[in-house]
């Protein structure tokens, strides 16, 4: 008994202090940005110790940034009130439209690139943290951040 609880918690004990090798971030969509990659692509961000790829669907690459390129690292959130039909048809029951967005500044040596993903409600502040500080752990300071909300205008009063 005494030996199976020492060996359990020696397991534990290994288990805890291993950092999770990555995080995976479902339901993000590929806005703009990249250069040759022209439309909007839906897929998945995978943020290891060195480097963040997004992948299709289907887990293949298309892009992969060194997280020792990162300058910057922001989240937008863009609400938007219903169109006027909607407001019309559903009335105060239209709402609005809230979309939130994680941007990400990086350079090489030959280029620099700013990309934006569209993710999904309530995950941007959470993936810019884990971002800003995996590349902490690369570069030894956290990169550059830019957190904005983008609201419509408010009414004109006449």
């Amino acid at each position: 008994m005494y030996r199976s609880s020492l060996v359990f918690l020696s397991v534990l004990a290994v288990s805890a202090s291993r950092a999770p090798a990555q995080d995976t971030f479902k339901d993000v969509e590929y806005v703009s940005g990249h250069a040759g990659m022209e439309d909007k692509v839906k897929g998945v961000l995978v943020l290891d110790s060195k480097e963040l790829r997004f992948q299709n669907k289907d887990g293949a690459p298309l892009m992969t940034i060194p997280l020792s390129q990162i300058t910057e690292v922001g989240n937008q959130t863009d609400i938007r009130d219903a169109s006027a039909g909607k407001k019309l048809l559903l009335g105060g029951l239209s709402g609005s439209r809230k979309q939130e967005f994680v941007q990400i500044t990086y350079e090489t040596p030959q280029t620099a690139e700013g990309l934006v993903f569209k993710v999904k409600q309530g995950t941007s502040t959470g993936i810019v943290a884990k971002l800003k500080f995996a590349v902490k752990q690369v570069q030894g300071k956290p990169p550059a951040t830019d957190t904005t909300k983008s609201h419509p205008a408010p009414p004109s009063r006449q």
